[in-house]
């Protein structure tokens, strides 16, 4: 029974608790649950990032560097835009119908000239004008429309300016006023007895639209270019042109070299006017028309002639160009038509 007892008393021993795995359990307390690797894989690794933020900076600054060049030919083009000038069509005006000078020799290196650029030029013309004033006693005043356009970079001015000078006389009935003492006998300049290195001054005028006014153009020319100076003056053509056939008339009897005759510059415009309307071949009586005869002799076919030509008044007072008729300096007979232009001459009827 005792042994029983004390069998009951006995204690029995507790397990005692695994102390290394207390250990895991603390650290597993302590220590945060550490971020799956799977979390993130979505986002670019570092270096990455950083090309792409370089690839993005670098795209920025090719697109500012395109916007600048664009910006900057832009403003070039528009530079270039407003200093390019374009040589113009007509002279005066499209209404007087004179073509410019590109229009007959064909394009050219162009400016147009400022009034301070155009001053030289300016002054030339006028003495030209005083002189033709004193000697006419009839002055011209300038009625305000006069510009100046210079042509550049021109192989050979005399040829330019011959060309452009036939047309004036030949196809708009412009005369040479320009001081005939100090030109080639013949009026138009010429390549071959005039230097390049030289200039050349010419003055021409004729009719305009209006009735009061003639038109001026000079043409002046240096090494390689010339200058064509345009203007409108205020005096009638009739009565211009008339002064300018007196001061010639006086300056051909000063002439030593023209052959001594009887015959003038009256007598051959009397001899065409006293022609029947069917002998000239024209479309109204002869005394509907006006002659004049241009001062000079001219040599054609080997013979010396007064060219005459023939005039139509409009009812606006211009003189309309019709034609041209040759008198015989030795014989005094108008035996030809005269074409200015081809040089052709057909026998009267």
């Amino acid at each position: 029974m005792l042994k029983n007892i004390k069998s009951k008393d006995k204690k029995i021993p507790k397990t005692p608790p695994i102390k290394g795995k207390e250990v895991n359990n603390k650290q597993n307390k302590a220590k945060p649950a550490k971020a799956s690797k799977d979390k993130g894989k979505g986002l670019l690794p570092k270096n990455k990032r950083v090309l792409v933020l370089m690839g993005a900076a670098l795209l920025i600054v090719i697109m500012g560097s395109v916007q600048a060049i664009i910006m900057l030919t832009s403003q070039k083009k528009g530079e270039s835009d407003e200093k390019a000038e374009v040589a113009p069509t007509y002279y005066f005006s499209k209404e007087e119908d004179i073509s410019s000078v590109t229009e007959i020799v064909g394009a050219r290196d162009f400016k147009k000239l400022e009034a301070s650029e155009a001053s030289s030029e300016a002054e030339t013309k006028e003495t030209v004008d005083q002189t033709t004033e004193s000697s006419s006693g009839t002055a011209s005043q300038t009625s305000g429309l006069e510009a100046s356009y210079k042509y550049l970079h021109v192989e050979d001015t005399s040829a330019d300016i011959k060309s452009y000078m036939d047309y004036l006389e030949e196809k708009k009935n412009f005369i040479n006023i320009t001081d005939k003492s100090e030109q080639p006998e013949s009026g138009q300049p010429s390549s071959e007895e005039t230097p390049k290195t030289s200039s050349e001054f010419y003055q021409l005028a004729g009719p305009s639209k209006d009735s009061a006014s003639y038109l001026s153009i000079t043409l002046e020319s240096e090494v390689d270019s010339y200058t064509v100076t345009t203007s409108k003056e205020s005096q009638p053509w009739s009565t211009y042109f008339k002064d300018q056939w007196n001061q010639q008339k006086k300056i051909i009897a000063d002439f030593e070299k023209l052959p001594k005759a009887t015959n003038t510059i009256e007598q051959a415009e009397d001899a065409v006017r006293t022609l029947s309307q069917e002998k000239l071949g024209l479309a109204e009586a002869s005394d509907s028309y006006e002659f004049i005869a241009s001062p000079g002799i001219s040599k054609i076919g080997g013979k010396n002639y007064y060219t005459v030509r023939t005039y139509k008044r409009q009812p606006d007072s211009t003189l309309i160009y019709i034609a041209t008729y040759l008198f015989d300096y030795e014989t005094s007979n108008v035996a030809f038509q005269y074409d200015e232009v081809t040089g052709k001459t057909t026998p009267l009827g």
